[in-house]
């Protein structure tokens, strides 16, 4: 210990970083040293699943949580925090909790803040605060489940990486502003939302080099319902795409060519799958499912080097013949049974 002591506080601080953040608030007892470096520590990580959260004890145990972190964000002196992490795993966190951390945050000029909530529930959806929406710092935003999206003026000029999953939005409006937003926006990762107001999803962005939007079976094992919305993509410079929408019902309205595209999953149930097909003809490595999806019109593949295709569906064999014929230079095939 008294070797790892002597280390500078910038590689002592690197070190700690990597530990759980209720490990971290523990070095503060090896000796006067570490007493108050933990309060440096640019990387926090708050997780309350950790606590079992049954009957008349979970308001209680909450509160534990809730005070732990307002006591640790106190002490805390670091004037930059690099990112902060929410584990929510019970329901009853509040806006106001949620609101004071995350201004909290923005004080510190976070730059990657992620917030997770491990159980889907309506009832305990809260928004996030306004001033997160023009936070101009902000490089990384992870939102997972009962989060309410109400999207006003946005400028999030600096952020780069978006992933909103299983989330509420206020209005059918709020997707669009908040993607508005985002000029520098270079990776997306979203679902098509099963909320009261499925958005029509338009993903118009000249920055995004990777994109994920996904819609398959949710936690509650029932499929999204995706009825009214529809799916507009225009990405230019996109690299990276994963499609993974197995109740596609036609909602796939338009998709523009994507000529830097270099890797591609796509896992599609839908009628005529060509829109999409059509758009990423310039792909290099691709992975495909299209379960009982027709392919009217030959497409041409021509940079089409590594092919990985799903023959769970039937009349596979047909799907295969045809993107063969459609890749002059495939090198590799791979055949998969199963998804």
């Amino acid at each position: 210990m008294d070797m790892i002591s002597n280390l500078s506080d910038d590689l002592l601080l690197k070190i700690l970083s990597q530990l759980p953040t209720k490990d971290v608030v523990l070095t503060m007892f090896l000796s006067k040293r570490w007493k108050f470096l933990w309060t440096m520590v640019t990387k926090l990580d708050f997780d309350d699943s950790v606590y079992e959260y049954f009957g008349e004890d979970c308001a209680v145990q909450y509160k534990v949580f809730q005070e732990y972190v307002d006591r640790f964000l106190v002490l805390y002196k670091s004037p930059v925090l690099e990112t902060l992490k929410f584990n929510l795993g019970c329901r009853m966190s509040t806006t106001n909790d949620m609101s004071t951390w995350i201004r909290f945050a923005i004080a510190r000029r976070v730059h990657e803040l992620e917030i997770f909530r491990s159980c889907q529930d309506d009832f305990h959806s809260f928004p996030l605060p306004r001033c997160l929406y023009t936070f101009e710092k902000l490089v990384v935003l992870k939102l997972y489940k009962s989060i309410t999206l109400d999207v006003p003026r946005v400028c999030l000029s600096s952020l780069k990486v978006l992933h909103i999953l299983s989330v509420h939005y206020k209005d059918k409006s709020s997707l669009r502003r908040l993607l508005s937003g985002c000029p520098v926006l270079e990776e997306l990762v979203i679902d098509k939302s099963e909320d009261e107001y499925p958005p029509s999803l338009y993903v118009i962005m000249n920055s995004l080099e990777r994109l994920s939007i996904l819609n398959e079976f949710r936690d509650s094992g029932e499929e999204t319902s995706f009825v009214d919305g529809k799916v507009v993509i225009n990405v230019p410079s996109l690299k990276y795409l994963n499609y993974v929408d197995i109740y596609d019902l036609g909602h796939l309205c338009s998709s523009e060519n994507m000529p830097e595209l270099v890797e591609a999953n796509v896992k599609l149930v839908c009628k005529s799958p060509e829109k999409l097909m059509r758009s990423i003809t310039s792909v290099k490595h691709l992975s495909l499912c299209l379960y009982g999806s027709l392919l009217q019109h030959r497409i041409e593949f021509y940079q089409l080097v590594h092919l990985e295709l799903c023959g769970c569906g039937p009349k596979w064999w047909n799907l295969l013949t045809w993107m063969l014929q459609s890749s002059p230079k495939l090198q590799v095939l791979k055949l998969n049974m199963v998804h």
